[in-house]
């Protein structure tokens, strides 16, 4: 029989569709993961088999990138590791007072799961705005005299990222090391040809993270790099959750206003995240860069705050920052403070939320009102009721767009990075969350909660009836493909 050519190809499509089931259900996802896969891949063939070869490949089984750095962490601080293994564990078993064991707790995760030691010598400064972030950031790059790291998912071309283009091109000439990683998915079209030539011929060196335009890197295209920092001249760093971009100050063409946060830190803290930079400059650019110089010595008149920097991504062994907010969330005893712009959380962060609210915790997320992506905006509602039912309080944010990532627990654990309450930023993004014990910041970080409260919509029952038939229908049909977003 004779077979004509769209016939061979239906046949090689449902060919690689059974093969692509076959590996969906060897690779032991999660049920949830597997089901949505299935089930996009058997109701939209085209459309399903196509992404799950660009987003649903699961290459953290391969050598995504030469090294993480939670390895490179246990390689070069190997003693100290060990030492603050050993002295938390004897403390952990002796403290009294239930703040006192769930920081403990907390320490030794970060240092068992992530190699993420515990630094004492450390000063931070918090911005809740653009504004105040870039001004401080501008006049820092001016200052600086041997090095200048800098590293975000998004970097745009506007007229932000030219005046810090002309500012790097400057210090280049005053003999300032200056070196950029953009990350391919997110800065993918945000920087023109003209902005890179210029910063190429100025001697200003960059990189793009898992560069689209590389061979096969196309298959990638899943996993990002969400991370966001500044480390200059290894004494003074920022991290959280501003990209490089005019919306971040301005709200942008979309948004009225834009609330963000971001952390400038100063200290022993300040090294480990110049290490993680560089852990990414060698996996961008196959340069590994540890040279003492990078890693100044460090002012002895520094305030004792006990910070740990923890970092999660495609090559990590454990989910390290999911297995933080799980942890922040199962031990507190009083209070819970979340911000996040997107909530599709995982199962066993919502059995967290649901638990410590049942046990009389006071549990409380803000999450944006005004979305920029509406699928996980939509599928967040799904999430609502079951949380209402046991206690949580949900407030949307209206004022403009919210793009804050903060978990406060119990009023002296703070977590402030770039990473967001979805299963996306949990189990594939490569993501750095600054993590500080300190009373008074949890209080600051508290109060501005507070605040942002008064631009913000409750979520009650009455809310979440008046959605009505149809638009709860798309909200629960975008939930089912929520594991793979």
């Amino acid at each position: 029989m004779d077979i004509t050519f769209s016939q061979l190809l239906t046949y090689i499509f449902w060919i690689n569709a059974v093969i692509a089931i076959f590996i969906i259900i060897l690779d032991n996802r999660s049920p949830q993961s597997s089901i949505a896969w299935i089930l996009l891949i058997l109701f939209f063939p085209i459309i399903g088999l196509i992404s799950f070869i660009l987003f649903g490949i699961n290459w953290k089984k391969t050598k995504l990138t030469k090294q993480s750095p939670d390895i490179i962490f246990a390689k070069i601080l190997e003693t100290i590791l060990r030492n603050q293994k050993y002295f938390l564990s004897e403390i952990a078993t002796s403290v009294s007072g239930e703040n006192e064991s769930g920081k403990y707790k907390l320490m030794s995760l970060l240092l068992n799961s992530n190699s993420s030691i515990l630094t004492l010598n450390n000063n931070c400064k918090i911005f809740n705005a653009g504004e105040d972030f870039f001004e401080d950031l501008l006049k820092e790059l001016k200052n600086a005299k041997s090095s200048i790291h800098m590293e975000f998912f998004i970097w745009t071309s506007d007229r932000l990222g030219e005046e810090i283009k002309n500012i790097l091109i400057q210090k280049v000439k005053e003999g300032v090391e200056v070196r950029l990683i953009f990350d391919g998915v997110g800065s993918f079209g945000r920087i023109a040809y003209k902005y890179r030539s210029e910063l190429k011929h100025s001697g200003v060196k960059y990189k793009y993270y898992l560069d689209l335009v590389a061979p096969f890197s196309i298959i990638k295209v899943n996993y990002s790099n969400h991370r966001k920092i500044v480390v200059i001249d290894g004494k003074i760093a920022y991290t959280g959750g501003m990209n490089v971009g005019s919306e971040y100050i301005t709200g942008g063409r979309r948004f009225k206003t834009w609330k963000d946060t971001q952390i400038k830190l100063m200290g022993d803290s300040v090294k480990l995240i110049q290490t993680v930079f560089l852990v990414d400059w060698y996996n961008s650019k196959n340069e590994l860069l540890l040279d003492d110089k990078y890693f100044p010595k460090i002012s002895d008149t520094m305030p004792e705050m006990q910070i740990q920097i923890a970092t999660s991504g495609a090559d990590s062994e454990w989910d390290s920052i999911q297995q933080l907010y799980f942890a922040m969330i199962t031990n507190a005893n009083k209070e819970i403070y979340i911000q996040t712009p997107y909530f599709v959380p995982d199962q066993s962060i919502m059995t967290a939320l649901e638990t410590a609210a049942l046990s009389g915790i006071s549990v409380n997320i803000l999450m944006t009102g005004i979305p920029d992506k509406p699928i996980p905006f939509w599928a967040a509602h799904t999430y609502f009721k079951p949380l209402l039912k046991a206690g949580v309080n949900i407030f949307l944010y209206k004022k403009g767009f919210m793009h804050s990532k903060i978990v406060v627990a119990d009023g002296h654990m703070v977590s402030i990075g770039s990473c967001n309450f979805d299963i996306r930023s949990f189990h594939i993004n490569f993501e750095i969350n600054t993590i500080i014990y300190d009373a008074n910041l949890a209080n600051e970080m508290i109060d501005n909660f507070y605040n942002d409260l008064r631009f913000c919509e409750t979520v009650s029952k009455e809310y979440l009836d008046n959605i009505g038939i149809l638009k709860s229908f798309r909200n629960s049909a975008m939930r089912i493909f929520s594991p793979i977003m």
